[in-house]
């Protein structure tokens, strides 16, 4: 069957998901190297940040169970860190106008990203966010990829079938459990033309090919 949706990933997908520049932008001049990877560690890289995703934790709990972690002087720059980071996410211009021209083409475009709550306060940031035709996200649905629950909520929400899916992420462990209930996909990890190549292999046509 000839593919008729796009599902995309967001993080280093549609945006450049970087905790250390995010961490760099809010800690004082006269913090060290050892500073800055205690707080993007701490934040961003444990338990914590991945039960925000899963939807099985406030924030609110989230900088209670943090900043503990932390020594006092930087619990302060940790805490506007946590609550503002996404004021620094850069949109990937060639994915979200890739997204943009396939909607152009037809296609339907949908979103499937574990994330956090967070997601509803930065996403207009993403241009692709403007043609979107549905999207799932972990936190709202308490299921994280490579879950094949999260991907059969999405195919379920919006009555798509598999094998009518293309579905781009970064992490391989999501592709091969997209791969296994039958979506068409792509590893995102060496650039836009692998992508435009694997879209095109797959029967995906759009004008600006």
């Amino acid at each position: 069957m000839p593919i008729q949706n796009i599902i995309f990933d967001m993080g280093q997908v549609l945006l450049d998901y970087c905790p250390e520049r995010y961490t760099k932008a809010f800690l004082p001049d006269s913090a060290g190297t050892d500073d800055c990877h205690l707080v993007t560690h701490v934040l961003f890289g444990g338990k914590t940040w991945q039960q925000l995703d899963a939807g099985q934790i406030t924030e609110t709990e989230a900088i209670h169970t943090l900043l503990p972690q932390l020594p006092p002087h930087l619990r302060r720059p940790a805490r506007e860190l946590f609550y503002g980071w996404q004021s620094y996410i850069r949109p990937i211009p060639e994915t979200n106008e890739l997204a943009l021209e396939l909607h152009r083409a037809g296609y339907k475009i949908y979103i499937l990203s574990n994330t956090g709550v967070r997601l509803h306060v930065y996403s207009f940031r993403i241009p692709a966010f403007q043609i979107m035709d549905g999207a799932v996200y972990s936190a709202d649905v308490q299921r994280v990829k490579p879950d094949p629950a999260i991907y059969q909520t999405l195919l379920f929400r919006y009555s798509l079938q598999a094998e009518e899916c293309f579905f781009i992420d970064d992490n391989p462990d999501n592709i091969a459990a997209a791969k296994a209930l039958g979506l068409q996909t792509h590893c995102f990890q060496h650039g836009y033309r692998a992508l435009e190549t694997d879209l095109h292999r797959a029967g995906v046509q759009w004008k600006e090919q």
